[in-house]
């Protein structure tokens, strides 16, 4: 029987917005995607499967005045149910057509190595948010702007067709080095990494648990990606959203559909989809079985490696 690390978890509701990479927001803090990159991330997050390390495709959107760092493996998934869903049900996908349409479908998932978490730079207003979501409610949380000190070394190599240049710093207790170019003249790079003269194209801690490997460079298309927080989330505090992520991890079918509002007079329809790795749908009671031998046997990964081991806004985990 499956382990519950390979179970996921698709809430789907038709009557409200869509969550994707773009997001309202005012205009102050708009903007629009001149570039992106993708890189592979790879995390041992549990010790004791160092060998099933937390892998996951995400892409860096940069802007102007911002840039955006989410995961594309969660972009795909979605991607993936709305058209399931456009084939299933053509009359509400054809009703979800409109831009803001009030029968729109939200939809959230919950699965083995795809994370919610989108993170947002501000470099003129050394301002960074990450904006994370517990089934239907957006949660953001304001924390320090990464400041790194760099050392840029001598040593080269070619990433990519790139010609890149060594950097090593430290972050959130781990000692990275990088490797960054020249020739993408953009001081940014994965997740926190940024301040260097050139764009980062991969990073790896010291210890080998946290890696970031390139995966392809490319310019937006004139009608570019809009970065912009949105104007829906909840402020929060990074301790108070892992209490209320603990909470939601303990029940995620309970949770799941939690928290979200529904428009009046809108045609909404919820509905939580369960699937194994092979896309097999399963009962309530298949998955809850299933998690309950899994926990039985010690196979639900229990994260006990943070990607950062001090958190600047609270200290040592």
């Amino acid at each position: 029987m499956m382990a519950i690390r390979k179970i996921s978890v698709a809430a789907i509701l038709a009557g409200s917005s869509i969550f994707g990479h773009s997001f309202s927001s005012t205009a102050q803090e708009s903007d629009v995607a001149l570039a992106h990159v993708k890189y592979q991330f790879v995390h041992i997050d549990d010790t004791n499967f160092r060998d099933n390390p937390h892998r996951e495709d995400m892409m860096l959107y940069i802007g102007k005045d911002v840039t955006l760092y989410n995961s594309f493996s969660l972009a795909t998934t979605l991607a993936k149910m709305k058209k399931d869903m456009a084939e299933k049900q053509p009359g509400d996908a054809k009703k979800a057509g409109a831009p803001n349409g009030r029968n729109q479908p939200r939809l959230f998932v919950n699965a083995p190595n795809i994370s919610h978490e989108v993170l947002y730079l501000f470099p003129k207003e050394n301002r960074l948010a990450t904006v994370n979501r517990l089934g239907m409610t957006t949660y953001i949380i304001e924390q320090a702007y990464p400041q790194i000190d760099w050392k840029i070394g001598t040593e080269v190599r070619e990433i990519g067709g790139y010609q890149c240049q060594q950097a090593t710093g430290s972050i959130g207790g781990r000692d990275y080095i990088a490797w960054f170019t020249t020739e993408l003249p953009f001081p940014y790079g994965p997740w926190k990494l940024r301040g260097l003269p050139g764009l980062i194209l991969e990073a790896e801690d010291s210890k080998k648990e946290v890696a970031f490997h390139y995966a392809g460079f490319d310019k937006e298309p004139p009608t570019g990606t809009v970065l912009a927080l949105p104007q829906d989330a909840i402020p929060t505090t990074a301790k108070e959203y892992a209490k209320a992520k603990a909470a939601f991890d303990k029940n995620p079918m309970g949770n799941a559909l939690r928290g979200h509002n529904v428009p009046a007079g809108a045609n909404v329809q919820r509905k939580i989809v369960l699937k194994d790795q092979s896309g097999r749908e399963l009962s309530p009671e298949e998955f809850t079985a299933m998690r309950e031998m899994a926990m039985r046997e010690g196979k639900i990964k229990k994260p006990n490696n943070p990607l950062e081991l001090v958190d600047n806004n609270r200290g040592t985990r």
